[in-house]
């Protein structure tokens, strides 16, 4: 009951341009954040330099009125743990679920 005072949360660099409910993959000391449906752009934050690096953007016949970005992880490789390679897949559809897209992306991150 003492930390209803205390705010736990930590306020980070603005994001070159603001989204509005985009995707969010962790990776070791790096934040992925992956479009939403105003915008293409995705970006990596790297936590320990506090700052954002353009990644890429969708295709432009993509839509990102729903989509769901999830990491992919070999259990089959050795060198997962030190590898700076992350793949991941973007999954989605336009409002009326029509436009759907199923992708996969290959990225080198920061670290």
């Amino acid at each position: 009951m003492d930390n209803q005072n205390i705010n736990p949360f930590q306020s980070l660099k603005d994001l070159p341009n603001p989204l509005s409910l985009p995707q969010c993959v962790s990776h070791k000391r790096e934040l992925l954040i992956c479009g939403d449906f105003k915008q293409r752009a995705c970006y990596s934050y790297h936590a320990i330099k506090n700052e954002y690096k353009f990644v890429c953007e969708y295709p432009s016949d993509v839509k990102l009125y729903g989509h769901c970005v999830v990491k992919l992880v070999d259990n089959n490789s050795n060198n997962d743990k030190d590898s700076n390679q992350i793949t991941l897949s973007s999954f989605g559809s336009d409002w009326n679920g029509e436009n759907r897209h199923t992708l996969v992306i290959k990225l080198v991150c920061l670290i």
